[in-house]
């Protein structure tokens, strides 16, 4: 493991060194500091445990619960108001203003007793969270627009990508066993880790648009990424949706071909691993396809992936190929994400991105709730059936997007 993040490491420090020494050492610094930023927030000790702490604090099931709805009804509502302040006011400034309430929302879960606490403290995540989701990407996107190296930004952006989703492999399983110890030494990290990002972050020289100024009203029509680009966003936004919906029914899936409890912990714990070599494999890709081949192509696999579930009966031979059925989304969201920053103005960054984070969150929701519902009143194999017809028609449909992206009047001079 140590070798797989020491790699990471040095493939990320040669794209700084080496492909960029005719460049500025500002952008060197930017470009560190951001992936030094990105690493500090994937330090995430609590993700896998911090539905057991709630109930450490005594807090019931069903309040439990309620605090899950809560935290996404939160990032619902905020998601394109905080994206809005990200452009107003500076992506860098969004990231710090969220990284210091993520810290807040720690600490104040470590003091907190009553359960109202907690549900205001779920709404806090969430209004945290989206002053990340919109600006995270945008503020990469525009440091190497400023150099002129936009074109690079899905090979950077899987580099980074693959060191976040090491990271938070590793730290899950560390805070599993810091919880053993101490629930109060969890939180703790995780406040430390938040307040030196924002160190980070302060350091980093975010570039400058033209106009301070943010008028959606009047400018928005003339920077509009079009209609076309509106249909691709919504078509990449329900695939997510219904691949992480998909993700996350595998616990189910996995039980019923009667894959150990133990297996399935294992699997999931190990995803992270194995979406850190999805996003390293964008770059290899590249050299081969397009982005639009990637993603039409990828979709059409994902598709017949899912017709071959529908007739696995063999538990071991159904893992591998869940397997692989959970790697080519992460690759999918990596291009999808590419293809979208090219196409739109960087005064709407963070709004746009807010919004497609937005819509990502409220598919997934939705095609999460709808399988939950389908999953008792069918068999596995008439699922699986349904997954693959859904997933073909949108790769269908995302061939005409792409096709008719390319000839779009907006941006033309942007080709994938």
């Amino acid at each position: 493991m140590h070798d797989i993040l020491k790699n990471n490491c040095i493939s990320f420090t040669n794209i700084i060194t080496k492909r960029y020494t005719h460049e500025t050492i500002f952008f060197n610094k930017n470009l560190l500091f951001y992936t030094l930023y990105k690493v500090l927030t994937s330090i995430a000790l609590t993700r896998g445990i911090f539905l057991l702490f709630l109930t450490h604090k005594g807090l019931s099931v069903s309040e439990v619960a309620l605090y899950s709805i809560v935290l996404n009804i939160s990032i619902t509502i905020f998601e394109i108001p905080t994206g809005y302040f990200g452009d107003k006011f500076g992506k860098r400034n969004s990231l710090m203003l969220g990284c210091f309430l993520l810290a807040l929302h720690s600490f104040t879960m470590i003091i907190s007793k009553k359960p109202v606490a907690f549900m205001i403290l779920a709404g806090l995540e969430g209004f945290a969270y989206t002053f990340v989701t919109g600006s995270n990407s945008a503020l990469l996107y525009d440091i190497l627009k400023r150099e002129h190296t936009e074109n690079d930004y899905l090979k950077i952006n899987s580099k980074v990508l693959s060191l976040e989703s090491l990271t938070i492999g590793i730290s899950i399983f560390i805070g599993g066993e810091l919880a053993a110890y101490s629930w109060n030494l969890v939180y703790g990290i995780q406040i430390i880790t938040m307040l030196f990002a924002i160190v980070f972050l302060k350091n980093i020289d975010e570039p400058e648009h033209n106009s301070k100024t943010v008028h959606l009203k009047t400018d928005f029509k003339k920077y509009r990424p079009g209609t076309i680009l509106c249909f691709f966003i919504l078509i990449s936004s329900i695939t997510d949706g219904i691949f992480c919906g998909y993700y996350n029914m595998n616990q189910l899936f996995l039980d019923r071909i009667r894959i150990t409890v133990a297996t399935i912990g294992l699997f999931f714990s190990a995803s992270y691993f194995i979406n850190s070599a999805a996003y390293l494999l964008v770059g290899f890709i590249l050299k081969i396809l397009n982005r639009k081949q990637i993603f039409i192509y990828g979709l059409f696999i994902q598709g017949f992936l899912f017709l071959l579930l529908m007739r696995m009966k063999n538990p071991s031979v159904f893992l591998i190929f869940t397997i692989i059925a959970c790697f080519i989304p992460e690759i999918l969201f990596a291009v999808s994400d590419s293809i979208i920053q090219d196409y739109i103005d960087s005064k709407y960054r963070a709004t746009i991105l807010s919004v497609v984070s937005m819509l990502r969150t409220c598919t997934t929701a939705l095609c999460y709730g709808i399988m939950g519902k389908v999953f008792d009143q069918i068999s596995l194999g008439f699922f699986f059936l349904g997954l693959a017809a859904i997933t073909l028609i949108f790769a269908g449909l995302s061939t005409i997007a792409c096709f008719l992206l390319n000839d779009s009047i907006f941006h033309s001079d942007k080709k994938f």
